[in-house]
C-alpha cells in the first residue's frame, strides 16, 4: 500500500468518527430537552406534562391553604367527603375499618385520577 493511500484511510476514518460523534452529541442534547409543569416538576415528555397538568388543576383545590367557601364548593365538586380528604392529606386511614368505610371515596378518586376526558376540557 502507498502511502497517499493509507493517508486517505486515516483522514475518512477521522472524518467519520467526527461525524458520529456530532451526531451523538446533538441527538443527546435534543433528548436531554426538559419541559416544566406549573409548579416546576419537571418532564421529558410532552404527553407527561399534559396529564400532570390536567391532574394539578383538578386537584390543587385539595391543597390550597386557604379554607374557604370557594374550596368546599370545589371539594363538594370532586364528590369527596370533606373527611376524606382530610384523612388522605394529614391523619391517613390507620384501621382498616377506617380503610374500608371510605371504598365509595377510593373508587371516586380513582375516576378523578382518569385522564381519558383530557382532551374533552
Amino acid at each position: 500500500m502507498s502511502n497517499s493511500f493509507l493517508g486517505v484511510i486515516v483522514l475518512v476514518g477521522l472524518v467519520l468518527t467526527i461525524l458520529l460523534l456530532i451526531f451523538i452529541f446533538s441527538s443527546l442534547a435534543k433528548s436531554k430537552e426538559v419541559l416544566k409543569a406549573i409548579d416546576g416538576t419537571r418532564f421529558s415528555r410532552k404527553i407527561d406534562l399534559n396529564e400532570y397538568e390536567f391532574l394539578y388543576e383538578r386537584f390543587k383545590c385539595m391543597y390550597e391553604d386557604n379554607i374557604s367557601s370557594n374550596q368546599n364548593n370545589k371539594n363538594d365538586k370532586l364528590g369527596l367527603n370533606k373527611s376524606f380528604v382530610r384523612q388522605i392529606k394529614a391523619d391517613g386511614f390507620l384501621t382498616l375499618n377506617s380503610l374500608i368505610t371510605n371504598k365509595e371515596q377510593f373508587k371516586k378518586l380513582a375516576e378523578l385520577f382518569d385522564v381519558s376526558e383530557m382532551s374533552n376540557t
